[in-house]
């Protein structure tokens, strides 16, 4: 008799070990007992671990399939994220397979496909027409091609590219639940099938690709918001290796894995006549009533936004808090008000009658008292867009918060998408040191990062945009950078990563949730958590080895808390 570990993706638990009298495949399909009710489930491999004395094995029940339905190179991909992320195989397969799978439907292994040997490529250039060329001449009838973008939106616009450029019709990529995601996983499997586009799901698909093609692989929109939590950059990379693919990252500019790695030349950058930097410290102070705080407005900011308008161009003013004021206070004790069902801050949006939780988006009435000391009166702290929408009307006509109409454009970084529609003569970052504040570790690449999409995205060569950065001296630093490029400012990044260990030099472990247990356990195994005291904010564990914490973690816990691994 042979011992199998298997994993049950809809109960999405740890591995149980049957017996077999037969040998069974990894990846096989089975049908096993739990209780007293029958299940399906993924055959692991062989089972090592020991089996205590008096237990006897439950046989495995039947087979359901002669070979791994979901592709060899898929089910290794979740073992693969499962190890590296800390959390069950089940719990992998279930998030990213269609349920008709995991329950046992009916289903054909994909084609078996030769591939050759792994290399990587890159290329990177600021301007989205010429990657989108790029990507096309890659596309032949000959290779099989998965190409990876960070949202949906821009991998159904490629796809359309390709249909109407090379009458090509490829594989548009749905994760959405249900019978349209089982009918594209299915679809995936036609032999004939030569190019699959998806956002990040579409790392999962059975389609055994000979070449990977990711676009801005340094998006952090690449990262899953299932588990396992981690990039599908990454994922695509492992992938390609085990299948002995070509891999190509690409994008604006590069992630700092991917620089370290490859080292690739930037061959343009920004021109420095229309790089502004000012001086935030000799800003005029505007404020809003009732809001405690100021919003920056120099001269030099005022100025260049009537040029640019009186020029009939577009202008973007980015300001990364949203509502009239990023929190409301009780002006007698100082209390904060907080969401009743999660407890996140409330930020103050309409005229300040309305609070919005900033992590759940639950939206409830300004309450008529403070619940502490039954204080009548609130105030806002920090001023937000609705806010810079009222003092930017005294300067200025057609000033549009959140909107992407002509004149004057309010808005917060998510406002960047629209940068290819609304092609601004202008961006202007009104306060770039509060990017800066943030306590992660990425928070200066991420600060960089969109200030080059602030200055490229929606560009053309023959086309020009300024851009204005208001900023004190600590933001100063960082945006001198902008007048050289990203691979100087990357060198700089990674000396300063180097020096304290920090990703892609080791490992930054989130936990979620969990918390004050999770922070007990590590105290007490001597390791150093660091807990930045606000419940919006997950611990932080720094590492060099992720067997060390995977170790403390199943000696202490039979289901893992929600973990998120930072590698760069």
């Amino acid at each position: 008799m042979e011992r199998l570990d298997v994993v049950i993706p809809e109960m999405a638990i740890a591995p149980l070990t049957y017996e077999s009298p037969v040998s069974i495949p990894e990846g096989v399909r089975v049908i096993v007992e739990v209780g007293k009710t029958l299940h399906v489930g993924f055959v692991l491999g062989r089972s090592v671990r020991e089996v205590p004395a008096g237990v006897k094995l439950k046989p495995i029940a039947g087979v359901i399939d002669g070979a791994c339905v979901i592709g060899d190179d898929v089910f290794d991909l979740a073992k693969w994220a499962a190890r590296v992320c800390m959390c069950g195989v089940g719990a992998v397969l279930k998030n990213f397979l269609p349920r008709d799978i995991y329950i046992g439907e009916k289903s054909d292994p994909p084609p078996k496909i030769e591939h050759g040997e792994f290399h990587e490529r890159t290329f990177f250039s600021p301007f989205d027409s010429e990657r989108g060329d790029f990507y096309l001449s890659e596309i032949t009838r000959e290779k099989r091609t998965l190409i990876l973008f960070p949202t949906q939106e821009a991998a159904k616009k490629f796809s359309d590219l390709i249909l109407k450029k090379l009458h090509i019709r490829p594989l548009l990529w749905s994760s959405r639940e249900g019978k349209p995601f089982h009918f594209t996983w299915e679809f995936a499997k036609f032999e004939d099938l030569r190019v699959i586009v998806g956002s990040q799901g579409a790392v999962f698909a059975p389609f055994s690709p000979e070449k990977i093609i990711i676009d801005d692989e340094q998006n952090p929109a690449y990262i899953l918001k299932k588990s396992p939590k981690i990039s599908a950059r990454s994922l695509a990379g492992h992938r390609a290796q085990y299948l002995g693919a070509e891999l190509i990252t690409a994008g604006r500019m590069p992630s700092l894995k991917t620089y370290l790695r490859t080292h690739p030349d930037e061959l343009i950058t920004p021109e420095r006549k229309n790089i502004i930097l000012v001086d935030i410290y000799r800003s005029h102070k505007e404020q809003a009533p009732g809001i405690e705080g100021h919003i920056p407005l120099t001269f030099s900011l005022i100025k260049h936004t009537y040029r640019e308008l009186s020029q009939k161009h577009n202008v973007m003013w980015i300001l990364n808090r949203s509502g009239e004021s990023s929190e409301v206070f009780c002006e007698k004790c100082g209390q904060v008000v907080k969401c009743e069902k999660c407890g996140g801050v409330m930020q103050s949006t309409g005229g300040g009658n309305v609070l919005r939780c900033r992590v759940c988006g639950h939206l409830k009435e300004l309450p008529p008292k403070c619940e502490s000391c039954g204080c009548d009166f609130f105030m806002g702290r920090r001023p937000g867009l609705e806010a810079l929408g009222r003092i930017a009307e005294k300067y200025y006509h057609d000033v549009h918060v959140e909107d992407g109409r002509k004149g004057l454009i309010l808005t917060t970084q998510k406002g960047l998408s629209l940068l290819g529609r609304v092609k601004p003569g202008l961006v202007a970052w009104l306060d770039l040191d509060a990017e800066l504040w943030r306590p992660e570790h990425t928070t200066r690449y991420n600060a960089f990062s969109m200030l080059y999409e602030s200055y490229w995205r929606g560009r053309t060569r023959d086309s020009q945009r300024k851009l204005l950065i208001q900023s004190r001296s600590s933001g100063m630093r960082l945006a001198r950078f902008m007048l050289s490029g990203w691979s100087k400012f990357l060198d700089d990044e990674l000396r300063e990563r180097r020096e304290f260990m920090l990703p892609p030099y080791g490992y930054i472990v989130e936990v979620e949730d969990r918390k004050p247990e999770v922070l007990k356990v590590f105290e007490e195994a001597g390791v150093f958590v660091m807990d930045p005291g606000d419940d919006e904010q997950p611990l932080y564990i720094y590492t060099q080895s992720l067997d060390t914490i995977d170790k403390i973690l199943a000696a202490n816990f039979k289901k893992y808390p929600k973990i998120t691994i930072r590698s760069e």
